[in-house]
């Protein structure tokens, strides 16, 4: 049951979901110039499925899509909370020194956490950066002091998801694009193709939930990822098939395919460029809440 539908429901969920659904239609009203009802109950289920697949789309792309490429010595991806405190050159620095000093000595402070300035991340350091972000985050949501970032988190959550759907939409219209090349061997293939990659999915499914260990879950769902794009471009060649795709129709579908793979790579760069300033903006809330605070604190006049 949803309490509240907030904007991060819209922003990670009903947005990217509503791509999705776009995608998957597109090709079919071409082929057929069949587009959805502006009826109230065709838009209110269109609603409840984008919402739905929205949570699909980002229940796959927050474990595919690592908002860093920088890795543990465990090979596990870092976050990007935890490496904006490595010791950087000034001029690489998102967080200035003197900022991230007194944001240690507060850390230290409050949660007896130390952020190890001085050292990059390795597991054990990360564990506790992470866990002191995470405190932080807690303490600005008790103060209701988080909007700022929760902006951010909804645009990094959005992105993330139209990154996911653009590569989804790539793959299914490509699909669509080679059904103009109509052959039986090909025929079979696709047929083949989508059997072999929902076999593939659910064991893969059934094998992740038995794993903990970060490294291999994520191998584990980007595997996942590679045979859900597989069984997209399958059933978009079956579907074009089906609805005899002309020449016209497949230069448009074209066109729209690469379309979709450069707006996938340009969603999937704002949204990493949306987490690292969740990630900072977070820190320096946490910083200016807890200094702000401190000087509204009531002095103790008991003991005089």
């Amino acid at each position: 049951m949803i309490e509240k539908f907030n904007f991060y429901d819209i922003y990670g969920y009903f947005l990217p979901g509503a791509v999705v659904l776009g995608v998957l239609w597109v090709p079919v009203g071409i082929a057929r110039q069949l587009w959805p009802s502006a009826s109230w109950t065709s838009a209110i289920i269109a609603i409840a499925l984008a919402y739905i697949a929205g949570h699909l789309v980002q229940s796959i792309a927050t474990n595919t899509l690592p908002a860093s490429d920088r890795k543990s010595p465990s090979g596990r991806n870092r976050g990007l909370s935890e490496i904006l405190l490595d010791p950087r050159e000034p001029k690489d620095e998102e967080l200035p020194r003197s900022l991230k000093d007194k944001l240690a000595a507060l850390v230290q402070n409050q949660f007896g956490l130390d952020l190890k300035l001085n050292d990059i991340g390795d597991d054990l350091i990360d564990k506790a950066r992470n866990s002191a972000f995470l405190c932080a985050r807690q303490i600005l949501i008790q103060g209701k002091a988080i909007s700022y970032a929760e902006q951010f988190q909804g645009m990094y959550a959005l992105t993330r998801g139209l990154a996911a759907a653009f590569g989804i939409g790539f793959s299914y219209w490509l699909g669509w694009v080679i059904a103009a090349f109509r052959c039986r061997v090909l025929i079979y293939v696709a047929v083949v193709l989508v059997a072999v990659s929902f076999l593939a999915m659910i064991n893969v499914s059934l094998i992740a939930r038995k794993i903990s260990e970060p490294v291999k879950k994520r191998r584990i769902e980007r595997a996942y990822a590679s045979f859900l794009l597989i069984a997209f471009l399958a059933i978009g060649y079956g579907l074009g098939v089906r609805y005899n795709i002309t020449g016209s129709q497949s230069a448009i579908l074209s066109f729209l395919a690469a379309s979709s793979i450069v707006a996938c790579l340009r969603a999937h760069g704002a949204y990493r460029s949306f987490a690292g300033q969740f990630a900072a903006t977070v820190w320096r809330d946490y910083l200016a809440f807890s200094v702000t605070a401190s000087l509204h604190v009531k002095p103790n006049l008991d003991n005089k």
